[in-house]
């Protein structure tokens, strides 16, 4: 086994694959392993999330002469933070006016559990391509978006997108027409702690839900209220007689 740091903040560890020119590549510091076509190359990006947050990520890219190859890390951990923050100085601003209830809403808990669609939706919206698979996927029992797309010149892409520990992964190959699925690359994804070591859970775990069953035993904690009397206040005492 060698070491190799390609970024000061993560430890990566390679060890060959079983594929020629190969490697299995581990980031600690962004909790994944992958198999890649040599040293991939790295470089920090800036992620626009759904509700216009800007946050900080890494894409991780190699290519051979079968195809592109890159897994895309979004750190989504200070979302709670950030929206907490909109949200409070909307307020201060006297930004909602207590007749359009949403004017300063909080939507924290959208932006996580929206966060795999609003990643694949950029594959949709994406020019000259033709969508031939999209559903639910999990891999090591982390649930996740699978994506087949044919692109204008035939080109085919994979994509698998992940919530994990506070993060978003996307891993994306394209590969020319008429090849195989990089099956190599696509199933070598993989969740590791911060001692490197690979995360399979016992049963389906959802970013933000832990133990979760369906149907729930119980209601959660909730309010009721009568949509025919109010939509946005409480329901008032009766009038004295």
């Amino acid at each position: 086994m060698r070491f190799i740091t390609l970024i000061p903040v993560a430890l990566i560890v390679t060890v060959p694959a079983l594929a020629q020119d190969w490697q299995t590549v581990t980031v600690i510091e962004d909790g994944f392993r992958s198999n890649y076509p040599g040293d991939p190359t790295v470089e920090s990006i800036s992620y626009e999330t759904e509700f216009r947050l800007s946050l900080p990520g890494r894409v991780y890219r190699a290519a051979d002469a079968l195809g592109r190859y890159s897994t895309t890390v979004v750190d989504y951990r200070d979302a709670q933070r950030l929206h907490d923050e909109r949200s409070a100085n909307c307020l201060k601003a006297n930004g909602a006016n207590q007749q359009d209830g949403d004017t300063c809403q909080n939507d924290f808990v959208m932006e996580v559990a929206g966060a795999m669609d609003h990643a694949v939706a950029e594959f949709l919206e994406r020019d000259g391509v033709r969508i031939t698979q999209y559903g639910t996927y999990f891999l090591d029992m982390v649930s996740g978006r699978l994506l087949q797309l044919t692109n204008s010149d035939r080109s085919r892409t994979y994509v698998a997108v992940h919530q994990h520990a506070g993060r978003l992964y996307i891993q994306e190959a394209t590969v020319p027409a008429d090849m195989p699925e990089p099956i190599l690359f696509l199933q070598s994804l993989a969740w590791v702690n911060d001692q490197g070591q690979a995360i399979r859970y016992r049963t389906l775990y959802t970013e933000g839900y832990a133990d979760w069953k369906f149907p729930q035993p119980a209601a959660p904690p909730h309010s009721l209220r009568d949509l025919d009397v109010s939509r946005e206040q409480p329901p008032r005492p009766p009038r004295p007689q």
